[in-house]
């Protein structure tokens, strides 16, 4: 829990406590974020037993913890629903579990696949979103996330499209690492408007990342 707070850039004492509740008989999913978590029963072994957490981790718990950290400001519903929850998922096997390769084996061939699917922002969700956030996590680091969830604490009156969220978080994160991610984001069929490029000019930018060998 002090890893999902330290992500989340929040006090590791939480307004209200996260509880996981096992049940016979849940109201939708296998389990499903809320206060309390909820889950299937056969999961309860799982869920208390640090070796499974050592050896096998505890994505799906982490994946509804990361779902009670989501706020609107960054989030681009539908197609980060299922995704930005995993940054947590991650971060916490990682960082605390200490297992490295965790659920996205298929990366290089996810942003390939995109890539040369025209890069739809209609099929950008779930793992292919994630795939975007990993990028920029090899090149920046989770300390750069830990600086724009913080940005995102100290403002207001946020765009309610996905659209002005979208170019919200594209400048927002290119502030956090000193870095114009404009051009990135563009290449995974981001709107990104020339505001925003206008915006972002005087910063160096990223010119390596890893989407330019599909252009």
């Amino acid at each position: 829990m002090r890893g999902v707070a330290d992500l989340a850039v929040i006090p590791h004492k939480f307004a209200r406590k996260e509880r996981f509740v096992t049940d016979v008989q849940i109201s939708h999913g296998w389990m499903h974020a809320g206060y309390p978590v909820m889950a299937h029963r056969s999961t309860a072994g799982e869920l208390v037993s640090i070796k499974h957490a050592k050896t096998e981790g505890h994505w799906g718990i982490i994946h509804e913890l990361g779902h009670n950290q989501q706020r609107a400001c960054w989030e681009f519903p539908s197609h980060t629903t299922e995704c930005t929850c995993n940054l947590w998922s991650v971060y916490v096997h990682e960082e605390v579990l200490g297992i490295t390769e965790q659920r996205w084996t298929k990366r290089n061939s996810r942003a390939e696949q995109y890539a040369k699917g025209g890069r739809n922002l209609s099929k950008w969700s779930m793992w292919v979103a994630l795939e975007t956030y990993m990028q920029v996590r090899d090149k920046f680091g989770w300390d750069a996330f830990k600086r724009v969830f913080a940005a995102y604490h100290e403002m207001s009156n946020f765009p309610k499209d996905n659209k002005g969220k979208m170019n919200l978080y594209a400048v927002t994160f290119s502030q956090a690492v000193e870095m114009n991610l404009s051009g990135f984001f563009k290449s995974w069929g981001w709107p990104i408007e020339r505001d925003t490029e206008d915006k972002l000019s005087k910063l160096p930018p990223w010119t390596d990342h890893p989407m330019v060998q599909y252009d």
